[in-house]
């Protein structure tokens, strides 16, 4: 039996204005695994991001991280994940290797002179090291955003849109960090509109539309039985989704 490192029991979420982002949503995400959270734009995918990463709060329902509440333990849970959000939020001013070494205070690492090295190697960045966030392009900035999320060397990594306007180069080199972060054991959480990127790194997919889960299943399962690439079985279900 798989060992679960996220579990999410009858997650709801309603914001202020009475917008419902989430509706019982029921996950069981486990270790090592390529997780790919598929949806439409306002489905709720990074609302549901945010509150398995403690940024969010929810209005009811269970989430834990590794057997921990990631409310009431919002330390320990926050310590084992790295987040990779949409926004490309980086200082303008600090150069990428001081913003690096920031990032890791932050976590209590005071000594992150080899992971930053080569995370700088990995990601390709060796020579922006001394480069402040303003003179990045999109696709350096996003690689840079990669990076301050895997410095504390986290368990859990949350993916939201990673390759988002980044060139094929950035994508494929982002492809092959995230196989080498399973390889690691370490749990990665997708989320895409590149169809082709989930159905070529997952190992499990979820679809997810009006904040509902529609689907939940191992992706070689899913397109046997179907026949068809991901793309085609994702448009169906959101399809008839919305068409109720």
């Amino acid at each position: 039996m798989s060992e679960s490192v996220i579990l999410i029991k009858n997650l709801n979420k309603t914001y202020k204005n009475g917008f419902q982002a989430l509706k019982d949503v029921s996950l069981d995400i486990h270790k090592g695994e390529i997780f790919g959270l598929l949806g439409p734009n306002g489905a709720g995918k990074t609302t549901l991001i945010n509150i398995v990463a403690g940024l969010v709060f929810k209005t009811s329902g269970e989430v834990t991280v590794m057997g921990k509440d990631v409310e009431k333990e919002y330390r320990f849970t926050r310590s084992k994940i790295g987040l990779v959000q949409q926004e490309l939020a980086a200082d303008p001013f600090l150069k990428v290797e001081e913003y690096l070494r920031l990032q890791a205070g932050y976590f209590g690492i005071r000594s992150a002179d080899a992971r930053i090295e080569q995370l700088l190697k990995d990601l390709k960045l060796d020579d922006k090291r001394k480069s402040p966030g303003r003179s990045l392009s999109g696709g350096m900035k996003r690689r840079m955003m990669i990076a301050k999320a895997l410095v504390h060397d986290p368990e859990i990594v949350f993916l939201d849109e990673p390759t988002a306007g980044v060139d094929v180069e950035l994508r494929e080199n982002l492809w092959s960090l995230v196989r080498t972060m399973r390889k690691m054991h370490k749990t990665i959480i997708l989320t895409t509109h590149y169809l082709e990127e989930a159905e070529a790194l997952a190992d499990r997919v979820a679809i997810i539309n009006q904040g509902r889960i529609l689907l939940v299943e191992e992706k070689e399962k899913l397109l046997s039985d179907h026949g068809t690439p991901l793309a085609d079985i994702y448009r169906k279900y959101v399809n008839q989704d919305n068409n109720v």
